[in-house]
């Protein structure tokens, strides 16, 4: 509820909804609207174990995620988060607007992000839970099932994951999580039914919540990435929802936000990539606010407009106009490589800060912001080299030393190439031709999200 009603003050500044009086679904009793959010909030934190997570019953987020928390004690990683992300941003509400916000609240936060920290870190991400049985899941020694999105994105909401924490996070995201398709809900896909999971092991790898690229889920990451700073990786998980390149792949056009897109890239990739043609998602609401507040920076707060663009690095220049507070604003943002700073000029007077303030009803705003141009462009190297040579512990040393992400060419053969390779058999171009594919495919993704690549290959 903090999250939409910050969304709706942005927006409107109408304060006096806190005010009104609503009933209870089984009581005539009534209460203000602020009363009703904080016994919300009240709930989610009395609704934790003694370790300060939260329960996770018959499922969070994850509606299928039933069989860990049916004995009422598995808790859940994402559910934790989310509600100290509730409640930091019902924080910035009250600090916004001078409401009185009890201590208890700022104190819930540290407490909630600090168990995350403390019980559902493992070591480069972040668990999904843990069972009834005390048992963690989502994490590196899970063979299936080992890596989810959601704590990624929520622990950056939240401020769980600190700086260092949101790099390996977003590594993690990159190099486990990222398809060609979009960013996939989890992998590698469940095979079999795990029972201590639930009824989301039981759908078809690839499908569903089961690995797939389920749209809600990676909005909710390029809205995470958007909060930090990460512009440029945010509009990528967003390109991908709508493409204009592959709708043969994908059997969609790209006319709207599918549910999802299948997953299980690595698993089932003749199958990965293809459009659910359910339009039955929560996406673009979020998908509006990444491209509205992220990419043109344009978000309302008391009256006052902030004005804070994420250009993506290929964009020049952009133009939009809102309607904000009784004002139209006629907004255009330029790069410029003699730009050091944003720089924002209002009727051509140049303002101090990012906020324009005192907006009169009824006027037309001319807004010219101005942005430093982009980095320059990822880069690909290559270490070319014998088998047994050494050329993989030089590339990942290198890694190591000067960044960027690295891939063995070889490890991107079908199961089939490898068993030749492995007795002498010269590749056919049935067998080759898949592997350039997806060794190509794979590169442009991580030259979209503005990453230098090391590649491994195998010199003859």
């Amino acid at each position: 509820m903090p999250i939409c009603l910050q969304a709706y003050l942005n927006e409107s500044n109408d304060l006096s909804l806190l005010d009104e009086l609503l009933a209870f679904n089984d009581s005539e009793e009534q209460l203000t609207v602020k009363q009703h959010i904080e016994l919300a909030l009240d709930w989610l934190l009395y609704c934790r174990d003694p370790r300060g997570l939260s329960y996770i019953n018959q499922g969070d987020w994850c509606d299928p995620m039933n069989m860990v928390g049916h004995k009422g004690l598995g808790v859940s990683t994402w559910l934790t988060l989310a509600t100290a992300y509730a409640i930091k941003v019902w924080q910035q509400i009250c600090e916004v607007y001078q409401l009185a916000l009890d201590n208890k609240y700022v104190k819930a936060i540290a407490d909630l992000n600090n168990a995350v920290n403390q019980h559902c870190w493992d070591g480069a991400w972040y668990s999904l839970g843990i069972t009834d049985d005390n048992v963690s899941f989502g994490i590196a020694s899970d063979t299936e099932g080992r890596i989810f999105l959601n704590p990624k994105s929520w622990s950056m909401l939240s401020g769980a994951a600190n700086t260092e924490k949101q790099k390996l996070l977003i590594t993690a995201v990159e190099q486990q999580l990222d398809t060609p398709f979009g960013v996939m809900m989890l992998a590698p896909s469940y095979t079999k039914m795990r029972e201590y999971v639930g009824r989301i092991s039981q759908k078809f790898p690839g499908s569903a919540e089961n690995g797939s690229v389920y749209n809600h889920g990676a909005i909710f990451y390029a809205f995470s990435l958007f909060q930090i700073g990460e512009g440029e990786k945010a509009f990528q998980v967003m390109r991908k929802m709508l493409p204009d390149d592959d709708y043969l792949q994908r059997g969609q056009l790209a006319n709207f936000i599918p549910n999802y897109y299948r997953g299980a890239y690595h698993q089932h990739p003749s199958r990965a990539g293809r459009s659910s043609q359910l339009f039955n998602t929560g996406t673009v609401s979020w998908f509006y606010r990444c491209v509205v507040e992220g990419i043109a920076g344009l978000q309302g707060e008391n009256s006052e407009l902030i004005i804070r663009p994420q250009l993506p690095e290929k964009w020049h220049s952009l133009k939009a106009e809102k309607q904000f507070s009784g004002a139209t604003f006629s907004v255009k943002i330029n790069k410029s490589k003699n730009a050091k700073q944003q720089t924002i000029r209002l009727d051509g007077v140049e303002l101090a800060g990012d906020r324009i303030k005192n907006i009169v009803a009824g006027k037309h705003y001319q807004v010219k912001i101005t942005l430093a141009a982009a980095k320059p462009s990822s880069k690909l190297t290559i270490v070319m080299g014998v088998s047994g040579c050494g050329k993989s512990s030089i590339a990942k040393a290198l890694v190591e030393e000067f960044g960027g992400h690295f891939f063995e060419a070889d490890d991107f053969h079908s199961d089939s190439a490898k068993l030749s390779m492995s007795k002498g058999i010269a590749l056919t171009d049935a067998q080759r031709d898949p592997w350039i594919s997806a060794m190509c495919a794979k590169l442009a993704a991580e030259f979209e999200q503005g990453n230098d690549c090391m590649l491994a290959y195998s010199k003859p």
